[in-house]
Formats: structure tokens, C-alpha cells, sequence
């Protein structure tokens, strides 16, 4: 008895359909799994940065605080600005942002309430 007709049935191995899907299935999870090594990676870089920064603290090279410093410590903080040795880095950085915002302004008085935004004329 010939078997011929089993290539047409949905649940065949060697359709092309199935081949197509269990592809798509794997490079998702070969996409899956490169994020996850990413994340683990990522997670790996974070405890060594702290580890050191202990050390230096322990060391007493590195003052000990208190606050979120890893908050602003990735390269993605709007503050950061390169080159800038000057105290006022953050307020020059928060000024060109201000200044990228159209048909803003502030008033001078007081940078930081909402009331002190108005629209240009």
C-alpha cells in the first residue's frame, strides 16, 4: 500500500509549511536566548563596577555614599556631557535641552517650577 498521500496531511514533517514554522520557532528562540546572555552579561558587568567601587570604598580611595549614583553612571543620562570639566556641566547640558524643546522658553527667575515655561510669540 502506498503512502503518498501523507505528505499532504497538516501534521507532516516534511511539508514545507511545518519547515517554514519550526524555523521561525527556533530563531525565536535563538533570538530568546541572545537577550537573556545580553541580560546576563549586562548583570555580570554591573556586580563586578559595584565590587570595585566597594573595594575603592574600603580602600578609602572613593568616598562612601549613600545615594543612587548607578542611576546616572550608564551613558544614556540626559546630565552627561563630554569634555565638560567645568561644575556647571549639568545646568549646561539641561540648557541645550531646554533649547532643543520648539517654542519654549524660561524665565530666569526660577528654572525650576512648570509655571516658569511659556510659549514663544
Amino acid at each position: 500500500m502506498a503512502l503518498k498521500f501523507l505528505n499532504k496531511k497538516g501534521w507532516h514533517t516534511g511539508s514545507l509549511r511545518n519547515i517554514e514554522n519550526v524555523w521561525k520557532a527556533e530563531q525565536k528562540h535563538d533570538a530568546e536566548q541572545k537577550k537573556l546572555e545580553e541580560l546576563r552579561k549586562q548583570i555580570q558587568d554591573e556586580r563586578e563596577r559595584s565590587e570595585f567601587r566597594l573595594l575603592q570604598e574600603q580602600a578609602g580611595l572613593v568616598p562612601k555614599q549613600e545615594r543612587l549614583e548607578f542611576l546616572y553612571d550608564s551613558g544614556l543620562a540626559v546630565g552627561k556631557t563630554s569634555g565638560s570639566s567645568s561644575g556647571g556641566g549639568v545646568g549646561v547640558a539641561f540648557k541645550s535641552l531646554e533649547e532643543s524643546i520648539p517654542g519654549c522658553t524660561t524665565t530666569s527667575n526660577n528654572n525650576n517650577a512648570p509655571s516658569s515655561y511659556k510659549l514663544k510669540e
